[in-house]
């Protein structure tokens, strides 16, 4: 009972003054120890991690490319000799086969490529194989930390139901649980009188996940303990956020939290457990600066901010669609009828949501900034009821009548900085109106969703949609790095309850990664060091790979963008819906102020790939 006391008293003064203790430890390492998170003990180079992926055999005598991750340095740290973060690498291996087959599996090798890195994902950091189990990890060293685990809590909103799940009698997620993911499948059913919770698809495929992690990253004597929460419902208020963070600082006390809450005042969620200590990761689109730095160093997202979504979305505007010289305008190339190569004339659709303050402040920065360089914004229309599925609730006839506003003043190209309203292509399609449109897309309810029925209107937007995303080329289900890497742990797992489960990698990588360049000490201030580390870089060759990287004062992870052009006779590979975004030049991408100057779709090529995002659908229970 007494060490229960001294533990508790220990987790309690370590949410109550984080920076005092990160603070501590950043002195202690600086004077006495200042281990490296890959200048670690290695006195017992014979053994390695268990899990590899197989070496393909028809290996590329091609080097190629690497992700940012691969040239990771800790900069100033003077433990650091060289580039011990860093070093050239192979790229991922050829997919595996794309269907249900075996498992890669290989004991024999802990890491790969030359020198080596932690997984085959090109953004794995470079590989730190031995941790020596007698040497001092610090032990507890912040909340949620121990000398052998590190507390994962992944959130997720209950009562949704997993419409493609492969168990008709068990799509439907609990609601209220919380879930240890170190009982297997069997203990969480006896300890919880057999609810279907415990072997829903979530706590499944976060199982296999935990054991990937795990066991394909350095942990340095650590396990990562996962929990998986379900909250009470959809439409969430803030008081109820705050309630739940409060019950899992209580219940779980854990060091950082993924989250996937979607369904109402999640940032009150994110907030309340920053202000309890712990760490955010997710894919928080729609976010601004201000938003990360409320709790420096504590919210980390994979998807970039609003400022940098809007600095490549401009970016492409000003010279792709406006073009350098006011004296020789670009033409608008992908209208149709009689706009079809007409000096371009600037129209904007964004929304004035009060519930989206996100897509209200991307559309002030856009306009603001393609009127600076030039471009004259004729009108603007501005919409309410914003971003349900189709069809926003709004009479047809007044988006007809809005588009017939357009049409009048001979508007040829629509810029539209997110969301998402139905009727705008269906009402354009009515008056045989055939402008182009350049969209901003980034979030997963923008590139899964709108884009998709925007292209079921009747085929106005074919052939004359452009998006500008920050999205990586998702191929299909089998060529996915995330499927490569789940198949490592797993050969059975329903490809069903897959297509869910691969939405959770790039988050709980971006976490490993953390925990992993943070070092044995592991805090936020190790975590931030460590991310803040990763050198900026030009974007890969690899339409997969992001510029991933973190500059002052920012804590997101993706900076570079692609060019995507609809095409309604394109069709993903083992999707049955015709359509898709090809993404131009094979997917190439660019960082902010490299798009080059040229016309809009000037590289495209009819074989360009097919991006698919999820096309899983998720409804209430109710």
């Amino acid at each position: 009972m007494a060490d229960d006391n001294e533990a508790q008293r220990h987790s309690d003064w370590a949410r109550r003054y984080p920076p005092l203790l990160t603070m501590g430890i950043a002195m202690l390492l600086a004077v006495v120890v200042l281990p490296s998170s890959l200048n670690v003990p290695q006195t017992n180079p014979t053994q390695t991690l268990e899990f590899a992926p197989v070496p393909p055999d028809d290996e590329s005598d091609e080097d190629p490319p690497e992700g940012n991750t691969a040239a990771l340095g800790l900069g100033e740290s003077s433990s650091i000799e060289g580039e011990a973060l860093g070093g050239d690498g192979d790229g991922p291996p050829p997919p595996p086969p794309d269907d249900d087959g075996g498992g890669r599996v290989d004991p024999g090798t802990a890491c790969v490529g030359e020198p080596p890195r932690q997984t085959f994902d090109p953004l794995s950091p470079p590989c730190v194989p031995f941790w020596d189990q007698a040497s001092d990890n610090g032990g507890a060293t912040y909340a949620g930390v121990t000398s052998e685990e590190i507390r994962l809590l992944v959130a997720f909103d209950g009562g949704i139901n997993y419409t493609s799940g492969s168990d008709a009698s068990n799509r439907g997620a609990p609601r209220n649980k919380i879930y240890d993911l170190h009982q297997s499948a069997e203990e969480c059913r006896e300890q919880n009188s057999g609810d279907g919770g415990c072997t829903h698809l979530v706590t499944r495929g976060l199982r296999v996940w935990q054991d990937y992690f795990n066991q394909r990253f350095q942990t340095y004597g650590r396990q990562v303990h996962f929990y998986v929460s379900f909250s009470e419902g959809v439409g969430a208020t803030p008081e109820r956020r705050r309630a739940e963070a409060a019950l899992h600082l209580d219940e779980i006390d854990p060091f950082a939290v993924v989250s996937f809450l979607s369904e109402g005042a999640e940032d009150d969620y994110l907030f309340a457990m920053a202000r309890g200590g712990v760490l955010n990761f997710g894919s928080f689109g729609l976010r601004d600066s201000e938003f990360y730095n409320t709790f420096p160093g504590m919210i980390w997202s994979y998807l970039p901010s609003i400022e940098q979504q809007s600095q490549s979305y401009v970016n492409y505007v000003c010279r792709q669609v406006v073009g350098p010289d006011p004296d020789n305008p670009h033409v608008a190339n992908l209208a149709g009828g009689e706009l079809r190569n007409e000096a371009r004339k600037l129209g904007m659709i964004s929304t004035n949501n009060r519930f989206q303050p996100g897509l209200k402040k991307l559309a002030q920065i856009v306009k603001t900034e393609v009127e600076s360089c030039g471009g004259e914004i004729v009108d603007h229309i501005e919409f309410e009821n914003c971003c349900l599925a189709r069809d926003n609730g709004d009479p047809p006839d007044d988006e007809q009548q809005e588009m017939a506003r357009f049409q009048s003043q001979g508007i040829t190209t629509i810029l539209w900085p997110g969301g998402g309203n139905g009727n705008y292509a269906q009402s354009a399609q009515a008056i045989n109106y055939q402008p182009e449109w350049i969209v901003a897309g980034g979030d997963s309810f923008q590139d899964n969703a709108t884009y998709h029925f925007y292209a079921q209107s009747g085929g106005a937007y074919d052939g004359r949609g452009i998006a500008i995303s920050p999205r990586t080329l998702e191929p299909p289900l089998g060529q996915q790095l995330c499927f490569q890497a789940f198949r490592e742990f797993s050969a059975t797992f329903d490809r069903r309850d897959l297509d869910y489960v691969c939405e959770y990698y790039t988050n709980l990588f971006q976490f490993f990664v953390g925990v992993q360049v943070a070092g044995p000490f592991v805090g936020p201030t190790q975590i931030d060091k460590g991310f803040h580390a990763i050198p900026q870089k030009t974007s890969s060759a690899d339409p997969r790979i992001p510029a991933c990287f973190y500059l002052p004062g920012d804590y997101t992870c993706v900076k570079d963008a692609v060019a995507m052009m609809w095409d309604q006779e394109g069709q993903v590979t083992g999707t049955s819906t015709p359509g898709c975004f090809r993404l131009i030049d094979n997917g190439k991408r660019y960082l902010p102020g490299e798009w080059p100057v040229q016309q809009v779709a000037a590289d495209h090529q009819p074989n360009d790939p097919c991006t698919g995002y999820s096309e899983s659908v998720r409804v209430t229970l109710a």
